[in-house]
């Protein structure tokens, strides 16, 4: 699914993600790929993005006040990861007049089909643990029929398969594989988020934008401990 829509002419943008199991840096300038920094991991991501993002900016030659906008993966995601690069970017406009633009993990993902046939809809699923899956659903316009919602696997299909009505459906990302097999085809494309498209969809983005907030969908895995001789409950 190729961005398309509102794009701003002479635009330098920086994409950023930590949402799931990849930090990833990239700066378009004027949809041409000039910086890309990408690491596979699981844990890590706020020791590696600082260097990343410093790595992206040399390699396309640029300072960070010569950015127009920053596109940061909002969530869903990991609680943690999605701080991560929302804090960091907002930690880089401050003090320059650099938008900040909130981009969904799911949007992100829908982004990676270059696949679908014609007409079919692509469903982005991420596995959200605990039994549950973040999932979405777009058209190859990347108008969005089902925003970003958090169900069990079972009442996803159903929400998709309303939606989508007689439609066919391409899924891509870790939880596509939660669903019954055979129901909808895999796309080919990448199940992790790719920093070139956070950017891409940035530089489409329509003014105004104001600080982006996360998305998360529902509390954090982690639970505070509690303390000795406290009733279990």
């Amino acid at each position: 699914m190729a961005p398309t829509g509102f794009m701003q002419s002479a635009m330098l943008v920086m994409g950023l993600d930590t949402a799931l199991q990849r930090c990833s840096v990239a700066i378009l300038r004027d949809g041409a790929v000039v910086g890309d920094q990408s690491v596979d991991m699981a844990r890590g991501h706020a020791e590696h993005l600082a260097p990343m993002a410093a790595a992206a900016l040399s390699e396309a030659g640029v300072k960070i006040a010569d950015l127009d906008r920053i596109g940061v993966v909002v969530g869903p995601g990991g609680f943690t990861g999605v701080r991560i690069a929302l804090s960091f970017a907002r930690g880089l406009a401050i003090g320059v007049d650099i938008d900040v633009v909130g981009i969904t993990s799911l949007a992100a993902l829908a982004g990676n089909v270059d696949d679908a046939g014609d007409g079919e809809l692509i469903a982005p699923i991420i596995d959200a643990r605990r039994g549950q899956v973040y999932a979405a659903l777009y058209e190859q316009s990347g108008l969005c029929r089902v925003q970003p919602f958090v169900s069990d696997p079972e009442q996803a299909l159903k929400l998709l398969k309303d939606a989508a009505q007689d439609a066919k459906i391409i899924t891509i990302g870790s939880g596509a594989s939660l669903l019954p097999p055979g129901v909808w085809r895999q796309s080919q494309g990448d199940a992790q988020i790719d920093a070139k498209i956070v950017a891409a969809l940035a530089a489409e983005a329509a003014p105004p934008f104001g600080r982006p907030p996360p998305l998360y969908l529902r509390g954090p895995d982690a639970k505070p401990s509690q303390p000795s001789g406290a009733p279990r409950q």
